[in-house]
């Protein structure tokens, strides 16, 4: 087998290697901005809450109580951002582990490519001498 061939071979698997990360770091985006959806949305009803809080004029006792939920949905919000940091860590992460995958597949790709100019290199100096050899047979039977 050629080895340009057998090249080829780690050439798909790094190519596989590569396409799996780049659906894991697809997924992984789309885990980000399903959480940074979810923080947006938090955020939203919190400042819906506050507001409507200060238009209301509620009793001290409801007012406590409402104190207490907005103090848990602002709780939910950190929670949130949090959720969003470490889903964004693990996107880099992923991140960087495609590019180095795709490094890897453009090197194979280069040193197959390089080894199939040698073979055609060598194949043609073969069909040359072999030209060669028979124009001369050709020649001295004449």
């Amino acid at each position: 087998m050629k080895k340009s061939k057998r090249m080829q071979l780690l050439v798909d698997l790094a190519k596989r290697k590569e396409d799996a990360v780049a659906t894991q770091l697809a997924r992984d985006k789309a885990k980000v901005a399903d959480d940074q959806r979810k923080l947006e949305e938090l955020k939203e009803y919190a400042g819906q809450y506050e507001s409507e809080r200060n238009l209301l004029g509620l009793s001290a006792y409801l007012t406590t109580n409402y104190q207490h939920f907005t103090n848990r949905v602002q709780q939910a919000v950190q929670q949130q951002e949090a959720a969003v940091g470490r889903a964004q860590q693990q996107a880099d992460m992923t991140q960087r582990r495609w590019l180095q995958a795709r490094s890897k597949t453009q090197s194979m790709d280069y040193l197959r490519d390089k080894n199939i100019k040698i073979e055609n290199l060598l194949e043609d100096k073969q069909e040359q001498k072999q030209s060669d050899e028979f124009a001369m047979r050709r020649f001295i039977s004449q």
